[in-house]
């Protein structure tokens, strides 16, 4: 609506009083019949202090939303606070009243011109005192000032049902809520809020802190800011997957900082987490859109991954340096030539114990902010926190190498396809990690038939299938990246996939077979799993 639309409050409530209309109380009395040109109010209580109160409550109410509706039709039932109905009302007597029983009602009523006369006289003294208020706000250098002391302008004016009423001159059109809406949101444009650990790994010592300073670097102290801790819509291993957030509210201390406790709950414990940091404005003003709009606009956040113990959360086994023998074993008949046998040798590293989960690679995206979730990350078939991540490339499966070792400082990538192998054997001559004896037993590992899973299963669910290093799933369940070629072109895309999945039959899961595939692409029968340089 414009400026110019809007009518003088005073000169619309006139227009109410010359149509003749009722303006009917929330609650239609029972005790009256209500006349033409009157304002009505209504309450019951316990008591006749409480019912009188609640009457008043409800004249004033019904005037004021009376008023806003006409220029409104859709305007919200406008509410007020004790102090504003006591101050506005204070010698009102009852139009009618009931003592008897034990819910006294009461009745009040005044003419709508008698109120208006009385509602300019508060306005006047009202809109005086907050203008000499929003003239005394702190200079531009005292954001918090300047923020603090809009907002209690602003929850002053909705105590007294004039967010929507008062204007900022005697006969002006613009509202005073607005202009003080604005004076707060020009402070707030100035501020910058500043979260101490950044985007990445935590545990129990990891200490919060948020940092709150102006557009040159000047500490913005005594101010009070919300802090929302939430767990997001991710894949994950722990107990609980949906947790409620964990709300809170801090004040800067003459440094511009204020600290931030990691929630206490067990539920928050090892997994990604976010902290969101805002202004509370509207904290003091819940019913203002404009305040709500300002928390979101200056609202910062970090993303975490939690571990009790990051050191033992991604357990693994050394792999000796040393030579091996690669290829088919002497026993095993089914290998063709491609598996031809040869010695290899490595240094010393560590292996994942088993493949990367779900869990583990949903802690990545959130960490890296990610825009692009994997292929079946939205199917429940292949999504749990506890299965292996498929539907991702070498490319993607390398920048979760890279990102894991910026976090832990250690080095870590995707293996070649001798230390795999190598990996696989635990220094033994057989066909399987767990020996010569073919899986069709399913009793050691996910195959196609295997009779207990028709798609990927949890890591680690066959607990004969491990190797004597007490690797697990080696053999089944998923494919796994290597870093290896045989292609000669040094632009091929080509990469070594290793150990057989649950769309093959039990041959293909030995450990000197292997597939060359795209690295480019993702599948559901391809995961992956990382060594550690040592």
């Amino acid at each position: 609506m414009s400026k110019s639309m809007r009518l003088s409050r005073f000169a619309i409530s006139v227009c109410i009083a010359l149509a003749g209309g009722i303006v009917f109380a929330k609650t239609s009395p029972e005790l009256v019949k209500q006349e033409e040109g009157f304002y009505y109010g209504f309450g019951k209580g316990s008591t006749a202090e409480e019912a009188s109160l609640e009457a008043k409550r409800d004249l004033v109410s019904s005037a004021l939303t009376a008023t806003l509706r006409a220029v409104d039709a859709k305007a919200s039932r406008v509410n007020v606070s004790d102090e504003s109905v006591k101050a506005r009302l204070a010698d009102l007597k009852p139009y009618a009243e009931e003592k008897k029983g034990f819910s006294p009602a009461v009745t009040y009523r005044i003419k709508i011109a008698d109120w208006e006369k009385k509602e300019k006289a508060y306005a006047d003294i009202l809109r005086a005192d907050l203008a000499a208020r929003v003239n005394g706000l702190p200079g531009k250098h005292d954001v918090s000032g300047r923020i603090t002391g809009a907002v209690a302008i602003l929850a002053r004016l909705a105590d007294e049902g004039e967010t929507e009423l008062l204007s900022a001159q005697p006969s002006g059109t613009e509202l005073l809520s607005r202009k003080v809406e604005s004076i707060c949101a020009d402070a707030a444009r100035s501020l910058v809020l500043t979260i101490a650990v950044r985007d990445g790994f935590i545990d129990p010592a990891s200490k919060f802190s948020v940092k709150a300073s102006d557009s040159s670097g000047n500490a913005v102290a005594a101010l009070s800011l919300n802090v929302i801790w939430d767990t997001p819509s991710l894949p994950t291993e722990a107990a609980v997957a949906d947790v409620p957030e964990v709300r809170t509210m801090v004040k800067t201390d003459a440094f511009g900082i204020a600290a931030v406790d990691y929630p206490v709950s067990a539920d928050y414990r090892n997994r990604p987490v976010t902290l969101t940091v805002t202004t509370a404005c509207a904290a003091s003003v819940p019913s203002s859109a404009a305040l709500k709009k300002l928390d979101a606009a200056t609202a910062v956040d970090a993303r975490y991954v939690h571990f009790d113990d990051i050191k033992t959360a991604f357990p693994s086994v050394t792999v000796p340096a040393g030579e091996f023998n690669a290829g088919a074993v002497a026993q095993d008949t089914r290998a063709g030539k491609k598996e031809a046998a040869r010695i290899v040798t490595t240094g010393s590293y560590a292996v994942d114990v088993g493949p990367v989960t779900n869990a583990r690679y949903a802690a990545f995206l959130h960490a890296t902010r990610a825009e692009n979730m994997p292929e079946y990350f939205d199917n429940s078939d292949y999504n749990q926190g506890d299965q292996p991540v498929v539907g991702v490339s070498a490319k993607d499966a390398e920048a979760y190498a890279d990102w894991l070792s910026a976090q832990t400082g250690c080095k870590y990538r995707l293996p070649t396809e001798e230390e795999w192998e190598k990996a696989a054997r635990a220094g033994k001559e057989t066909i399987y990690p767990w020996g010569d004896d073919s899986p069709s037993d399913a009793q050691r590992a996910n195959y196609k038939g295997n009779s207990l899973f028709s798609v990927t299963s949890p890591v680690g669910a066959f607990e004969n299938g491990k190797n004597a290093s007490g690797l697990v799933d080696m053999a089944g369940n998923v494919w796994e990246w290597t870093s290896s070629t045989h292609s000669k072109d040094a632009a091929s895309t080509l990469r070594i996939v290793k150990g057989g999945s649950w769309m093959d039959g039990p041959t293909e899961l030995r450990i000197s077979n292997f597939r060359e595939i795209d690295g480019q692409t993702g599948y559901p029968d391809v995961g992956f799993r990382l060594i550690k340089e040592e």
